[in-house]
């Protein structure tokens, strides 16, 4: 059973499936400034520059240099995406309101075909996010309980794992109490253990926003992509996915190796956050390390983008999740892919980080 978070994930889209799991990706990276950096449009692959041959010891050949692509996409001038600089303080970043553009585009590898379409999105509020995915010992600080995973990390700067999205949404209650502000949840119909067994039946007023409330809170997906891309489009933050002609092996992605942990240099295990490069607004691990839960359900299709979207709970026992873990392929852990698992599972790859919306 401690492997269940992983049993349980789900990679979803219409690219390709593959024993029972199907992907669905985008793309992120870093911005210097908010201007327009290598903006071209993507190769009719979607990757950097085309296929690479690659043997399944991740031999690298004459792999491309990785160089992300800054916002806007082409077709989407119109929206305006703020500047991209490190607001930190401690273990948070402050990141701006702001247009940007989430999804992946057309021609990217493994993009989902139904459920990663690009579309603009509007974030009306500023908002603070944790800088790494939240410790063993920031568990133990808000809870008062003994962090219980992953065992590959054990040190007090781990992220922790072992938590469903119950545990999570908890914890963020917790420590809206501890700190005089309203807490964005009501779990409603809830039995067993935090960290342990804890489950619930849902929350009341699933509909209402979070995007409104005053504590913290999960992000929703709209909120995770924003701050992983950093004002750029390309598929990660840090340059462009390398395609290869064996999707089934574990093969090295250069702009990966320079900002996540993944199968081709974790070592099958996760790792203290921050030990990588962060992105523009100075978040580290917002791809790759643990998957992290996001506030919303599993949908099915693209974001429908405009304003602050998909920012209630609602009731689907299937939540969203962002940044598949330390053990999976470039191609899954693109930042426009979608990932989900039930809200009771816990398992060693999963983690969360908490974010807060601001007063304007």
């Amino acid at each position: 059973m401690r492997h269940y978070f992983f049993l349980a994930l789900v990679i979803f889209g219409s690219a390709c499936k593959s024993q029972g799991i199907s992907s669905e990706t985008g793309g992120a990276g870093t911005i210097a400034g908010g201007t327009t950096s290598n903006g071209g449009a993507p190769s009719a692959s979607g990757g950097a520059g085309g296929a690479v041959s690659g043997a399944a010891d991740g031999g690298q050949g004459n792999l491309p240099e990785a160089t992300p692509r800054y916002h806007p996409p082409p077709g989407f001038e119109s929206c305006i995406h703020a500047e991209v600089t490190p607001d930190c303080s401690d273990a948070w970043c402050t990141l701006p309101p702001s247009c940007f553009v989430m999804g992946a585009p057309e021609g990217e590898w493994y993009r989902g075909q139904d459920s990663q379409e690009q579309k603009a999105v509007i974030l009306t509020h500023p908002i603070e996010v944790q800088r790494k995915e939240l410790t063993r010992a920031q568990w133990k600080d808000i809870t008062g309980l003994d962090a219980r995973g992953p065992d590959s990390c054990t040190d007090p700067a781990c992220p922790v794992s072992m938590v469903s999205w119950w545990d999570a949404v908890h914890a963020a209650n917790l420590l809206s109490e501890q700190q005089d502000l309203e807490p964005c949840y009501e779990p409603v119909g809830c039995t067993g253990t935090l960290g342990q067994d804890l489950t619930c039946t849902g929350v009341a007023d699933p509909d209402k926003s979070v995007y409104e409330c005053e504590g913290y809170r999960l992000p929703t997906r709209a909120e995770a992509e924003y701050a992983a891309r950093a004002g750029t489009w390309s598929t990660f933050y840090s340059g462009d996915i390398t395609e290869y002609d064996d999707s089934a092996s574990c093969l090295v992605d250069p702009a990966l190796e320079k900002i996540a942990w993944y199968c081709f240099n974790s070592g099958g295990r996760a790792h203290v956050g921050g030990e990588l490069e962060p992105n523009g607004f100075g978040l580290y691990d917002m791809i790759g390390n643990l998957g992290e839960w996001t506030n919303e359900e599993a949908h099915y299709s693209s974001s429908p983008g405009g304003e602050n979207p998909r920012g209630n709970v609602e009731s689907n026992p299937n939540r969203l999740r962002f940044s598949p873990q330390y053990d999976a392929k470039s191609w899954i852990v693109r930042t426009a892919a979608l990932a989900s698992a039930t809200w009771t599972a816990r398992g060693q790859q999963g983690g969360f980080r908490l974010v807060r919306t601001l007063p304007d």
